[in-house]
């Protein structure tokens, strides 16, 4: 939200002095700064001209960048994914194609100005898919014809990533659900998308205790072994308001027990779900969400008692849990970064695959069509660790999309798209 307050006169402080909200961060130990992009927003906000001035913004003060698609034209969230409106009458065929041309023109921008986000995230709170209906995996859609669809979706923002920068490029994708995780990763997994990490978000009035958090992480991280980061949470310093919009939470209902809505409140808070996200082996940091949205008298904030500043606009001391060097993105706990290519791609018949592997095992390389089905084995063999390379010669195959499979002792390693044209 930091353009439009800031658009709005608003203005940060520490002990009393201006400075650069993004600077405070910095110096309390903040690492990566974490941007939502909106497809077609009205006003520009989020848009991509907007995250690309973000990002020259923060690549300048020397944090990382998380990128955050959200693929609609403004909030989504577990009840609402809908399909920007450029694409809402779009066959499916045409929103697959779509949701790999917008990922890669945005990424591929990002490069060009040396802004490279180090993580993507591939949608908000997407409990129940993204890009609905024909992303919607819930209730009487629960079916194989729609997970193949998710599945499918996911494949082509990840291969739009992936086709957008080069090999000594490192960006880690991230899959992010409101809570739980274990039906849904379970069964994305299942049609083969290659996710690095797990994203999940933490608002107590909605998602529970600490307990309840703790045990979370530790189902997620024994089922699936990735990195697990907290991407959104927050804790009210306050009850009370600053201006007349309605804040979300106002409620001593609505808090943790002996978590009080005061700034040490909200320190313990962070306090607290740092220490349950460290002590998983797995657990690999937590963004605050929001921290910077405060009120201004042009520009109301439901967030205003959920800020890290206060309604004086002075930083609190809940930033200080970010001063520790196991919050954050933590550095070592890196997801194993996998090498795929295809070149050339497009191509005409013949062309090669490019793997590498960082353990010896069991290969399978598998061509499917756009539905999913499989088209061919190109590799089944036991193979050294290392660079390996293999010709697929598609002669028999119609021109369209494809997709090309690593397979590692039965793991998904990754999945790219790869274009036929004849």
């Amino acid at each position: 939200m930091l353009y439009q307050i800031e658009e709005n006169n608003g203005i940060y402080f520490e002990n009393g002095i201006a400075i650069d909200p993004i600077d405070i961060f910095k110096q309390h130990g903040v690492n990566t700064i974490r941007l939502k992009i909106w497809h077609t927003p009205d006003p520009e906000f989020n848009s991509l001209q907007n995250v690309l001035q973000m990002a020259q913004r923060i690549d300048s003060i020397g944090l990382d960048i998380m990128l955050n698609f959200h693929y609609f034209d403004t909030w989504a969230d577990p009840s609402h994914q809908t399909k920007p409106s450029a694409w809402e009458s779009i066959d499916f065929e045409t929103l697959a194609d779509s949701i790999y041309d917008y990922t890669n023109h945005v990424i591929t921008r990002l490069k060009m100005q040396g802004t490279l986000p180090k993580f993507v995230q591939i949608g908000n709170e997407t409990d129940c898919g993204l890009l609905w209906p024909d992303g919607y995996i819930c209730d009487e859609s629960n079916t194989a014809e729609q997970w193949l669809n998710l599945g499918i979706l996911y494949n082509n923002a990840i291969s739009g990533i992936q086709d957008a920068i080069d090999e000594m490029d490192t960006v880690w994708t991230l899959g992010h659900l409101s809570h739980g995780g274990l039906w849904y990763f379970s069964n994305l997994f299942n049609e083969g998308v290659s996710l690095d990490i797990i994203g999940q978000s933490y608002y107590p009035w909605w998602h529970g205790s600490l307990d309840e958090l703790s045990t979370n992480l530790t189902q997620l991280s024994n089922e699936f072994q990735k990195p697990i980061v907290i991407v959104e949470t927050a804790y009210p310093f306050t009850l009370s308001w600053n201006d007349n919009t309605n804040n979300i939470i106002g409620m001593e209902s609505q808090l943790l027990d002996g978590f009080p809505a005061s700034e040490i409140g909200q320190l313990n808070f962070l306090q607290a779900v740092k220490d349950r996200v460290t002590n998983n082996e797995f657990g690999a940091g937590i963004c605050y969400w929001s921290p910077e949205w405060i009120s201004t008298e042009t520009f109301g904030s439901p967030w205003e008692n959920l800020a890290l500043f206060d309604f004086n606009s002075e930083v609190l001391d809940g930033i200080t849990v970010f001063e520790n060097d196991n919050t954050g993105i933590d550095e070592n706990i890196n997801p194993e970064h996998i090498k795929l290519k295809l070149f050339p791609n497009p191509f005409n018949s013949i062309t090669n695959i490019h793997y590498e592997i960082q353990r010896s095992g069991f290969v399978e390389i598998m061509i499917y069509n756009i539905n999913g089905e499989l088209v061919e084995s190109i590799v089944k063999q036991d193979q050294h660790k290392g660079e390996h390379s293999v010709l697929w010669n598609s002669e028999g195959l119609s021109s369209g999309v494809y997709f090309y499979q690593l397979k590692l002792n039965g793991e998904v390693l990754g999945t790219k798209q790869a274009v036929l044209i004849k």
